[in-house]
Formats: structure tokens, C-alpha cells, sequence
């Protein structure tokens, strides 16, 4: 019996303690490295902060003042000239020879969809990696996005329950990184995308899929009142491509319904689109936003008089190049970048927005290079600028942020060197400031 019970002890009793005690350090191991890596939020700012001596782009025309001022307290802006007087308790910092404009707005992001370059499959070996990143809301595109001087993005479609919990983190200032405007789901059909092309379940958390007008209704409703509703509403306006899959569109009386609804509770409506049908779908159903300028749709020419018809109406465009000019042969970029300006030069107001999330489009950077394009397309870097500030924030009613005034927050970028005449300079991130507090400094 001694035998045995020293048996039982050597080959069970003693596995079975190291096995516990494993697990026990890695569960300690793994809360420990879920604490330290979730790049929390840093103190508010408090007091006074006055930025002198740069050139700062202000107010909605983001005039250029040279030696400017602008003055934060408690995270917000409270004065903005080269006349202000600096209350003697401010923390001065001086900007010489640097340039001061609004953080930037990406106007089209899936904070969900895991980094990976064009045509990198996500293997199975690369899911803990993910699903780490997925539970402690990115971390790393968290940083990229502000080290890039993007300090808002809106998110055009993800998971609702978990990009809500995202959007709720950040604004309690739980989590550091851009604040978001969100969509939550996505408005589709059973054989539209993404459920026909990415595979999406019908009953994902990132979709909705109304039957009927009296659905769509309510499926709205749901998203947008209550305690913590969504910031815009997105619909999938999409037949596809003949030669390579067709996809089923909104019905338009589903789609009125939807954008209807939205508009009863002064919630705007945003839409990915592909062809013309579903560009005359969207105008006459009331959209608010386009996003996505693609071959398909209107490489040989817009329809008759549509640029100004999308301008009588007050919609928005989000080309989002970043994502779709890397496939361009020389002449679909000729003529896209030909529509963008037909657009602009009809009055059109452009957003900017990378579609970061995409294969190939990296969080922060893809925006840069979506400014970039803009420039490369036509548009003046005023412009390509005012379309990922000023633009993008009126479009959403987003009154507290993308313009240098007071009562604005404080979200800034400074960058050396004068971006309105070589939009280059924007990669010379100096410093970034999320309501008031320095999340980046590079001097």
C-alpha cells in the first residue's frame, strides 16, 4: 500500500499540482500582459496650456495665421489668434516654425478587421494574435492612428455590442486613442456584401438584414435612440460585378424606409455604393453620403448633371483612393481622379477617409495616403486638408471638434514645415494633442 500511494503521488498528485500551478501562472501571465498592453489613458488636462509662436490654420476656412496662439484650458479651446493674452499661470510651449491644425478625421474605418497587406491571409496560427488584439480594442492601431495625428475616426461598420464598448472605453477616457463616431452594423441583404463576399452570417453582429420597409424601421429606431445610440447609419447599395459575382441590392423601398427613419431622428446616412443604378438608388432615396468612387460606377463619366445633383441635395463624397487606386491602371486612375474633380469643381464636398481595416490600408497611414491622393487627383492640399477637418465634422454635425475655435476641443496636430504648400509636410508629426493632453511628441 506505501508503494502505491507513492506511486499515486509520483505519476498523478504531482502532474496534477504542476499543471495547476501552471495554469495559475498563465492566467497571472496573461492578466498581466492583457493590463500593461492595453494603453490606457493618461491624465486629463488641467489648467492652462497656451501654444505660441506657429503658424496655426484657423477657424472653418483654416486661415493660415502666422504667429498665432491658441490657449487650452482643461482640454478645450478656449481662444485662437495672434492677439491672446496669456494668462500668467499658462504652461507656455512654443511651436516657432511649425505649423497648428485640427486633428485629423478618418471618415471611413473598420476598427474590427485585423491589419494584414494585400493579399496576406489570416492564418490559423495568427488568430491568438488577433483575438488579443480584438479583447484589448487594438492597441496598436490605437497608437498608430494618433502617432499619424488622427484623432477622430468614424467607423463605417463593425461589430455593434463591441465597437459600442470601443466608443464607450475611449470617451471615459479608459482607453488612449481617436475618439470614434460609429455606425455600428451595416444595412445589407441576404446576397449582398459583405455577406456574399466576406462570408458574413446573416445574423452577425455587424449586419442588419430587413425583410420589410416596417423592419427597416425598427431596426433604425433601435440604433439610434435609447441611452448610447449610434452617430450615423450605414447602408450597402451594392448589384456587384457581372463578370465576377452579382450581389443583391436594398430593395428601394427598404432603403427609403431606412434613411428615412435615420432622418426622423436627425441621424444621417452614409452609403457604400458600386454602380450607377445604385448611385440613382441612393439619390432618390435621400442619401446623405457616398463613400467608395470605383470604376464600375463612373470611370467613363458621371451621369448627366448627377455632380450637381449630388451638390443641390448636400451629399458627401469619400473617394477612399487608399484603397482602390493601388488596383488603377494608368487610365481608370486618369479618369477617376477626372470625376473627383468634376465633383469638386460642381461645389462637391469631398471627406477623406482610407478605408483602414482594408487589406493594405494600415490605421493612421492610410489616411496620410489618402490625403496624398487627394492632392495627386487635383485638389489643392487646403483642400485635401478641409476634406479630413472641416468637412468631415459639419458633415456629421460633430460641432466639438475639426476646427481651430473656441469651444472646440483641443485635438491638434502639429507638424514642421507648412503643409498648404507641400502636403508632404503632414508626415512631420512634431506633436499630437487629444483634448489638450500630449498623446504624441517627437521634438
Amino acid at each position: 500500500m506505501v508503494a502505491l500511494r507513492r506511486g499515486l503521488r509520483r505519476w498523478v498528485l504531482y502532474p496534477l499540482i504542476f499543471l495547476v500551478v501552471a495554469l495559475l501562472v498563465a492566467v497571472v501571465a496573461g492578466y498581466a500582459f492583457y493590463r500593461l498592453t492595453l494603453y490606457k489613458a493618461g491624465p486629463a488636462q488641467s489648467g492652462r496650456l497656451a501654444l505660441t509662436g506657429g503658424t496655426v490654420l484657423l477657424g472653418p476656412e483654416l486661415n493660415p495665421v502666422a504667429n498665432a496662439t491658441v490657449l487650452i484650458e482643461n482640454g478645450v479651446i478656449v481662444a485662437a489668434g495672434p492677439d491672446v493674452e496669456i494668462p500668467s499661470d499658462a504652461e507656455r510651449r512654443d511651436v516657432s516654425g511649425r505649423t497648428v491644425l485640427p486633428g485629423l478625421i478618418d471618415s471611413h474605418v473598420h476598427l474590427s478587421s485585423p491589419e494584414r497587406e494585400r493579399g496576406e491571409e489570416i492564418g490559423f496560427w495568427d488568430m491568438p494574435g488577433v483575438v488579443a488584439d480584438w479583447v484589448r480594442y487594438y492597441p496598436g492601431k490605437r497608437k498608430d492612428f494618433l502617432r499619424h495625428g488622427v484623432t477622430t475616426v468614424r467607423s463605417m461598420g463593425d461589430e455593434n455590442a463591441w465597437v459600442h464598448d470601443f466608443r464607450r472605453e475611449i470617451a471615459e477616457g479608459e482607453l488612449e486613442g481617436p475618439r470614434l463616431l460609429i455606425a455600428g452594423p451595416m444595412f445589407t441583404t441576404p446576397g449582398g456584401h459583405p455577406i456574399a463576399t466576406f462570408g458574413l452570417e446573416r445574423n452577425s453582429d455587424a449586419v442588419r438584414v430587413p425583410s420589410s420597409p416596417e423592419e427597416a424601421r425598427e431596426l433604425v429606431r433601435t440604433l439610434v435612440t435609447g441611452d448610447d445610440p449610434v452617430d450615423l447609419i450605414k447602408v450597402i447599395q451594392e448589384r456587384g460585378n457581372p463578370e465576377r459575382k452579382v450581389l443583391e441590392p436594398i430593395r428601394p423601398d427598404i432603403l427609403a424606409a431606412i434613411i428615412d427613419e435615420a432622418h426622423r431622428h436627425h441621424t444621417k446616412v452614409f452609403a457604400h455604393w458600386g454602380t450607377r443604378e445604385d448611385l440613382a438608388d441612393l439619390v432618390a432615396a435621400g442619401i446623405d453620403g457616398l463613400d467608395h468612387l470605383e470604376p464600375r460606377g463612373v470611370r467613363d463619366g458621371w451621369p448627366d448633371g448627377f455632380p450637381e445633383t449630388l451638390v443641390q441635395q448636400g451629399i458627401t463624397l469619400a473617394p477612399t483612393l487608399a484603397v482602390t487606386d493601388p488596383g488603377f491602371d494608368e487610365d481608370t486612375r486618369r479618369a477617376i481622379y477626372e470625376r473627383l474633380r468634376e465633383f469638386r469643381d460642381a461645389g462637391g464636398r469631398v471627406i477623406a477617409g482610407s478605408d483602414a481595416g482594408m487589406p493594405g490600408v494600415h490605421a493612421g497611414d492610410g489616411l496620410l495616403r489618402e490625403i496624398e491622393l487627394l492632392v495627386a487627383a487635383g485638389l489643392t492640399p487646403h483642400e485635401a486638408i478641409t476634406a479630413a477637418t472641416v468637412t468631415p465634422a459639419a458633415a456629421l454635425r460633430a460641432d466639438t471638434i475639426g476646427v481651430i475655435e473656441p469651444g472646440r476641443a483641443a485635438d491638434l496636430l502639429i507638424v514642421r514645415g507648412d503643409p498648404l504648400s507641400d502636403i508632404s509636410a503632414l508626415r512631420a508629426v512634431d506633436t499630437v494633442l487629444r483634448d489638450g493632453r500630449s498623446v504624441v511628441a517627437n521634438d
